[in-house]
């Protein structure tokens, strides 16, 4: 009897330990990878398998958002203007550039042209300080400060920080760290900009996104069918110098507004949003993407928080996050102002929607 009780138990046991071994293990919802593209530029891949979407984040060309690929009706859809690619060409080279501590071009009052061109600068405590068009950040190499995933998501933090070739456009000491998300078949993008306590005076700012999307999103589709929706209030109106003036009029784009039938070059600045702002945009194949925003405290108006770039015959539309002005380093107006010690957030998301062929 106990002979039986022992081969059955074994039995058992080793059914259990068979059983055991051939269900195969199941793969995470988020993981990340490292590539580099056809022109050596590293890559850092996050990816969400049950939402069906991959981010690429480029740490050495400004920290950017390089790709944003959903999976669509079976196929993989890259939604970035020239994401992924770093192949030289005229022209907008895409993607999502982080702009700090400027928004657009920096206009000196008494700014007097060189060889035709006014160069982008602006004057503080005295003394002229040079800053390119959408500020540094853009062009600096970024740190990878951490990577991981687990159950909730996929992340990488990467960080900025001043050094003697920023203190020579920007005269304070700084940290800024954005870190990427996937998480729920979005991309969050946070960022945190501290001040360095032994700054002298208040650190101001303006900062955005240049995020652009491929019109249209899909192959085969049509730019004509493209459409974009935003509840925004109003546009700010440009001055003589191109930066908005304070002057407005109504802006609204209602559900469904045709793209091919608004002008977006040069850029329009639009705000005044009731809440976080947003804005949608729609391939006619029923695949969008909303953009929206939440920054922990905002400057007092104007200040611009859409920045609307492109258009059907340009191939792109960037409906660019803001919190901030163009030339704000010189008119002080429509900017953070963060003092020594204390640091300031904002946080991006960017949504694809799936409105047909789910």
């Amino acid at each position: 009897m106990n002979l039986i009780i022992r081969f059955v138990s074994c039995t058992l046991a080793l059914g259990a330990a068979v059983g055991s071994t051939a269900v195969a293990a199941t793969p995470p919802r988020y993981s990340l990878r490292e590539i580099t593209t056809a022109e050596k530029i590293p890559l850092i891949v996050l990816r969400d398998d049950t939402g069906r979407l991959e981010a690429a984040v480029a740490p050495t060309q400004g920290g950017e958002l390089s790709g944003l690929a959903v999976e669509f009706q079976g196929r993989w859809v890259e939604l970035l203007y020239r994401g992924r690619d770093y192949k030289s060409a005229p022209g907008f080279r895409g993607k999502a550039s982080i702009l700090w501590p400027a928004v657009g071009s920096s206009v000196p009052a008494n700014a007097t042209p060189v060889n035709g061109k006014i160069e982008s600068a602006y004057d503080y405590q005295g003394k002229r300080y040079p800053m390119p068009q959408h500020g540094f950040a853009r062009l600096k190499p970024w740190q990878v400060a951490r990577t991981w995933s687990n159950a909730t998501e996929a992340a990488v933090e990467l960080v900025l920080k001043d050094d003697t070739a920023t203190r020579a456009q920007y005269p304070f000491g700084f940290a800024m760290h954005v870190t990427y998300r996937v998480t729920e078949g979005r991309v969050e993008i946070h960022h945190e900009v501290k001040a360095a306590a032994d700054n002298a005076t208040p650190m101001f700012f303006s900062i955005g996104n240049h995020i652009g999307f491929a019109v249209p999103l899909l192959a085969g589709s049509t730019a004509e069918g493209f459409t974009i929706e935003s509840p925004s209030r109003f546009e700010y109106l440009r001055g003589a110098n191109g930066a908005p003036d304070g002057t407005t009029r109504e802006r609204r784009f209602a559900l469904t507004t045709p793209l091919a039938r608004q002008q977006f070059v040069p850029a329009m600045a639009v705000g005044a949003y009731d809440g976080d702002p947003w804005f949608r945009v729609t391939d006619a194949g029923g695949l969008g993407v909303k953009v929206s925003h939440h920054a922990q405290s905002t400057p007092a108006p104007p200040f611009i928080q859409f920045n609307l770039w492109g258009g059907t015959a340009e191939g792109y539309f960037c409906p660019e996050p803001f919190v901030g002005l163009h030339n704000s380093l010189n008119t002080q107006t429509g900017q953070i102002n963060l003092a020594p010690g204390r640091s300031w957030s904002w946080r991006i998301r960017v949504e694809p929607e799936r409105t047909a062929g789910l």
